[in-house]
């Protein structure tokens, strides 16, 4: 049965939902009708969060996402938040995908040093030094070649699309948000002549965050009420659901659900 997860071990397998023509699944069935099929191919999404949501509300909302790519043999490039760390990420997504595709498809971006001998990280940190705009153009030059090289190394062989995920709140917080903003209209131009699925996810008062909305093909809004985690959709419009676990497969199969009344 397509999309259903089995115990294997110490391992939940993931089988991967398949992808419509032109569209990537975001591993989530009933969200992926809501989108029409799924993120369209070269798209940019962005996921904006209220103050309420919790690091494990963004691994039930986004582990199927980043699964879907995996077990599709599809890299995945991520700038994780500021509350987690590579080790700790790899520990959690680990539990459903193995070691060693973990270590060979997914390249962890890291401005501060964090895990930097990790053979899934690529530290662009260097003691003392400034970084993006406000480096030389020397270590600029550097760090675009440390992150084509950590992307192919994502990508295997084959030039295959993959995911690219950033947490909005890292360049703003190091750079600006004048700079991230540059930065980032960059980096949704160049995923998008990939083909790329490229996913924002933007916390409450960034300054970057009305230009990463007339950036964004989507935009999907995430808050906690009384009663679980809530998605709705901005544009496209769609009306409130609850992301839950699968009730029948458990997670990291995930359900959409009307709120109570």
């Amino acid at each position: 049965m397509a999309g259903r997860a089995k115990s294997s071990a110490n391992l939940v397998e993931w089988t991967p939902v398949p992808d419509a023509v032109g569209r990537f699944s975001s591993g989530v069935p009933d969200l992926d009708r809501l989108l029409s099929g799924g993120y369209r191919r070269g798209s940019f999404t962005l996921v904006s969060l209220d103050e309420s949501v919790l690091r494990d509300d963004l691994d039930l909302l986004l582990f199927p996402t980043y699964l879907n790519m995996l077990y599709q043999s599809r890299g995945v490039v991520t700038i994780l938040p500021s509350n987690d760390s590579p080790h700790e990420f790899r520990e959690r997504l680990t539990r459903f995908v193995t070691r060693r595709r973990f270590d060979s498809r997914v390249r962890v971006m890291d401005y501060v040093g964090e895990d930097a001998k990790a053979p899934y990280v690529v530290s662009f940190h260097r003691e003392g030094q400034p970084t993006g705009a406000r480096a030389p153009a020397r270590e600029r030059r550097r760090a675009v070649a440390k992150a084509v090289a950590g992307e192919r190394q994502a990508q295997g062989t084959g030039n295959r699309p993959f995911l690219e995920l950033f947490a909005a709140e890292i360049f703003e917080t190091l750079l600006g948000a004048e700079a991230a903003t540059k930065l980032y209209f960059q980096g949704v131009k160049r995923s998008r002549q990939l083909g790329n699925l490229a996913l924002g996810v933007l916390g409450p008062g960034l300054g970057c965050a009305p230009a990463l909305r007339r950036m964004a093909d989507v935009e999907v809004a995430v808050r906690r009420e009384e009663f679980g985690l809530v998605i709705r959709g901005v544009h496209p419009a769609f009306g409130r659901h609850v992301v839950a676990p699968d009730p029948a497969l458990g997670p990291p199969r995930v359900v959409l659900v009307p709120p109570p009344a």
